[in-house]
């Protein structure tokens, strides 16, 4: 078949554009008369806000937030591939090169020479194959399993793979930055992949040397790494502080040199202020409100724009992150998807109060429980709601906050909740949006069912015209608006706090770091 090149670089002018990404993602840049520092002992902390409570297996994991799983998975395993947090553009890693057919179904990944695995296993075509093969297994059980049904892979050459979909997909070499990047050795997980889970065997930048559960995991430089004269850093410790303000203060203190505050972007403006860095990305989507469509009361989309006509999304916004800006659209303003003026429901509090009555008068008057996490920005936000809707009369409305935990088990894995709430970074609609509203989407958690959207989401991953992908995807932002299975609730900005001594931070995926390249300068 013909090939469109989708993603094609050599080394060196790979090296070339990920260099110039790292200085403009990046607020803290190497500070100018010093060189980070290399193989002479150099040493970094990052800290962390949740614990790996699934262990570190990357058939296992698919909700990778930047202050959990998504940083140590990359430190670990390395990316095949890597997505720019602002554009959603994708680069190569580990993988050199990632070409679609004129129909996009068969893509082809090449891999670069002589990478091996820390246990010496080579990751080459055949390993890249097994993990895939594993992920769709039924027996695996893994939550990624949806990503790759009906997909099959053919190893044609050492570093050659071709893999082809049951469907077109012009955008799948995102789905791989963002959700099949990290690969693990076939060899540690025949052996055991119980114990590979609680240490992993990657191909990646730093090796796991300890791992003390609820407070630190040390790493430590992986001499056989790809890329020669990388990792800069020697070793690597990742710290677990719950209180994001705890986190800062860690590096304003010396203690650490970066960390992953959270939600809260307030904590950018408090870093900033006490002379701190910030690498950021601002993007589309954001923390988004989820209802479940698939149960009472949310299943009655009446009940659903009540709640959401009662609120006043700009105050939202100010009140529970103050300084942040309340999103008008699905997709970010500088995304080509942007439909150029909000779009987004407007405060009406007396056709909510009518629903409402509505409803009542029905029989059901609108009761139920937020089922939010611990941090401070999601608390406000269940407090905030709890306050405004509580100014209206035939509703009731409770609270319940969940550890991290208790959150995955109740709400992402059980679905037993009405409102809740979760952050969906929208840097291009794929993947994210798929599997946020597709029928059969991964973190469609909200049982939200709309052929039309699914049409529409289809069209935009199996179109390779960006006029035909916008029309699409205007389409979707047209529907979802009229059915409110989720309402934005802040431009979501990803952003890691670090020390001035620390270079090199580049984020990918939903904001998280590219390990192989930071550095301490003057150490």
């Amino acid at each position: 078949m013909p090939k469109t090149p989708v993603l094609k670089r050599t080394a060196a002018a790979a090296a070339g554009a990920l260099i110039f990404l790292s200085a403009a993602c990046s607020a803290g840049t190497q500070p100018q008369g010093d060189t980070p520092a290399t193989g002479s002992g150099s040493a970094a902390t990052v800290v962390l806000g949740v614990e790996a409570v699934r262990g570190l297996d990357p058939a296992h994991l698919f909700n990778l937030t930047p202050s959990g799983d998504a940083n140590r998975l990359s430190a670990i395993f390395g990316v095949l591939f890597w997505s720019d947090t602002s554009t959603g553009k994708v680069n190569p890693g580990i993988g050199e090169s990632l070409t679609a057919d004129d129909d996009g179904v068969e893509w082809t990944m090449k891999l670069r020479e002589g990478v091996t695995f820390t246990d010496g296993t080579p990751l080459d075509a055949e390993a890249v194959k097994f993990n895939y093969e594993r992920i769709a297994d039924p027996d695996t059980k893994s939550p990624l399993a949806p990503l790759l049904e009906g997909v099959t892979f053919e190893a044609v050459g050492p570093r050659t793979l071709v893999i082809k979909l049951k469907e077109a997909n012009h955008a799948f070499d995102r789905v791989i930055a963002t959700n099949l990047t990290h690969i693990g050795s076939p060899t540690a997980i025949k052996k055991d992949a119980a114990a590979f889970a609680q240490n992993p065997v990657g191909a990646g930048p730093f090796t796991l040397q300890d791992w003390v559960r609820d407070d630190h995991m040390t790493l430590a430089r992986n001499p056989g790494y790809f890329e020669q004269g990388k990792p800069l850093l020697d070793t690597l410790t990742f710290k677990v502080i719950a209180d994001p303000a705890q986190r800062i203060n860690a590096v304003a203190s010396g203690q650490a040199q970066a960390a992953v505050p959270g939600s809260d972007l307030s904590f950018m403006a408090r870093a900033e202020g006490s002379g701190l860095k910030a690498a950021k990305a601002p993007a589309g989507g954001g923390p988004m409100l989820i209802f479940n469509t698939a149960k009472p009361p949310f299943d009655d989309l009446r009940a659903r724009q009540a709640v959401v006509l009662a609120l006043d999304t700009k105050e939202l916004a100010q009140v529970v992150d103050p300084g942040s800006t309340p999103p008008d659209s699905l997709y970010g303003t500088s995304s080509p998807f942007h439909p150029g003026t909000g779009v987004m429901p407007e405060q009406d509090t007396a056709r909510a109060q009518e629903l409402l009555d509505e409803l009542a008068a029905a029989g059901e008057p609108l009761k139920f429980t937020i089922s939010m996490p611990a941090s401070g920005f999601f608390r406000r936000t269940s407090e905030y709601l709890q306050s405004r809707l509580s100014t209206l009369k035939n509703l009731q409305v409770e609270i319940e906050v969940l550890d991290n935990a208790s959150l995955d088990r109740q709400v992402f894995t059980n679905r037993d909740f009405a409102l809740s709430a979760q952050i969906v970074p929208v840097a291009d609609p794929e993947p994210n949006l798929y599997k946020l509203l597709h029928s059969g989407g991964q973190t469609n958690y909200m049982g939200y069912r709309n052929p039309d959207v699914d049409a529409a989401l289809d069209m935009g991953r199996g179109s390779s015209d960006e006029g035909a992908r916008r029309e699409a995807y205007a389409e979707v932002e047209r529907l979802v608006v009229a059915d409110l299975p989720v309402l934005p609730i802040r431009q979501q900005v990803a952003y890691t706090v670090h020390s001035d001594k620390l270079s090199g931070l580049t984020l990918h995926g939903d904001g998280c770091l590219l390990y192989d390249r930071l550095g301490l300068a003057g150490s």
